[in-house]
């Protein structure tokens, strides 16, 4: 029987083994205010969680509900939490040491697909816009979005919405022309720039970064890791986001840039660094167009991508030229306050994220993507199918959902920015949400709008 959203599902009993006691300790943790209840839950299971990243991620949730649970012995279980806020779902998969069951093997707290038991019910279109709107309305006043919505269906607009204020200080509101930070979501251009080299024989998949780049300066890396592993994220190649960026955060302007400051660090190859979500492997795949194209990556993007799908209010141009329509962002600070997060942003948009745009580009990006003139459409089958063993990832796609809620497309979440880009095959749909608050404002609202689309229409 479906269950509706607005109505919690029914707590799951957890178990009374050590996986259980671990569950436990960690629901109490994620739910205190208190920095001391973090700290005594570290000391019990020797973790290194801090304080502050699980308030960011109650921010996002809310309290979480244990719905089901798969115990896999006394030392093992996979718990599935429904959220307070929004329609998403979360899990915590846990192994304990057998010998010693105060010491976690592997634990994660990580995005979930809603099960069909937990199915949310499908409304006529009236209903679902007078229920959208409702929701607009709590969120905005609660300061949880600000930002538009765009819903295409069998190749026609059905739904657009603009609410909140794009500048704060201006008092100035968000209309359908306002551009948006999308974060990581510009990995999808990055990706399909790649993808069109790979189509004229410019590149090849399983070639080495070597290949292309003869004088990468960390010489191991380079004819090890393959443009495969890039796109899918299993090349081990980390993150951008560290201390030695932060430090020169206004300086690093290109491609070659971010070469110059991670190029002589080594491969990840640990059992969770190979395959993690890895920023620097996209900002090497846009270093590489350049090289194979003769191009820089932003004019290429532009060239290739922007002006065939017709999208004229996209770009990323540094933070210190004045764009029309560029909305200010803002952040939850750590008192729980929302401040511009000027102070957070890149010089400019890398080819791992960071560029603006409109809700009503991203559907003509959606249009142009699936008409095959960015991409054969026999390769975009491919790379929004999934290209790695846990399935959540093709070729700069992110893939989720089950039966008609599969979708395929791109997220971006950062400090002040969130944007949720998805097309549901089955469903003929394209959903649009982006925002300048912190995720998953934006997710939120792109969830419910797409869970309850009726069926058939």
């Amino acid at each position: 029987m479906a269950v509706l959203a607005d109505a919690p599902p029914k707590p799951a009993e957890i178990p009374d083994t050590p996986a259980g006691h671990f569950i436990s300790a960690f629901i109490t943790a994620y739910h205190s205010d208190d920095p001391e209840d973090v700290r005594a839950y570290n000391r019990l299971y020797h973790r290194q969680t801090t304080a502050e990243s699980w308030k960011d991620l109650y921010r996002m949730t809310g309290r979480i509900t244990p719905v089901r649970i798969d115990a896999r012995g006394p030392n093992g279980i996979t718990v599935l939490f429904a959220a307070e806020r929004g329609d998403a779902f979360w899990k915590e998969a846990v192994s304990l040491d057998p010998a010693d069951p105060m010491t976690v093997l592997d634990a994660g707290f990580s995005l979930a697909d809603r099960p069909p038991e937990f199915a949310i019910p499908r409304v006529p279109y009236a209903e679902l816009d007078r229920m959208m709107a409702a929701k607009l309305a709590r969120d905005v006043a609660a300061d949880r979005f600000a930002g538009t919505i765009m819903v295409e269906r069998h190749g026609k607009v059905i739904y657009q919405q603009a609410v909140g204020l794009a500048d704060r200080a201006g008092k100035t509101p968000v209309t359908m022309s306002t551009r948006f930070r999308i974060g990581s979501a510009n990995k999808m251009f990055t990706a399909i720039s790649v993808l069109q080299l790979v189509e004229k024989g410019q590149i090849a998949l399983d070639a080495t970064i070597g290949t292309y780049l003869p004088d990468y300066p960390n010489t191991d890396f380079a004819k090890t890791v393959t443009i495969r592993e890039l796109l899918t994220h299993m090349g081990g190649a980390g993150d951008i986001f560290t201390p030695e960026y932060e430090a020169k955060r206004l300086e690093v302007k290109t491609p070659a840039d971010y070469v110059k400051l991670f190029g002589n660090r080594a491969q990840d190859v640990s059992k969770d660094g190979k395959g993690a979500y890895a920023n620097y492997g996209f900002v090497l795949l846009g270093r590489i167009v350049e090289a194979v194209s003769g191009q820089n990556y932003y004019s290429y993007v532009r060239e290739h991508i922007y002006a065939p799908a017709d999208m004229r209010d996209s770009g990323s141009l540094p933070e210190n030229v004045a764009v029309p329509n560029r909305s200010r962002g803002y952040t939850l600070n750590g008192e729980g306050k929302l401040v511009d997060n000027a102070d957070t942003l890149p010089y400019r948009g890398s080819p791992a994220g960071g560029g603006y745009t409109t809700a009503g580009d991203m559907i003509r990006f959606a249009d142009a993507l699936r008409s095959g003139k960015l991409l054969s459409k026999a390769l975009l089958a491919q790379a929004t199918s999934p290209q790695r063993p846990d399935g959540w990832y093709g070729f700069g796609f992110l893939i989720s959902g089950q039966g008609v809620g599969r979708n395929w497309g791109h997220g971006g979440g950062a400090p002040g920015m969130n944007a949720a880009f998805r097309v549901y095959p089955e469903l003929d749909a394209v959903v649009v949400a982006l925002a300048n608050l912190d995720a998953l404002s934006a997710d939120d609202e792109a969830d419910f709008y797409a869970n309850r689309m009726p069926l058939g229409e």
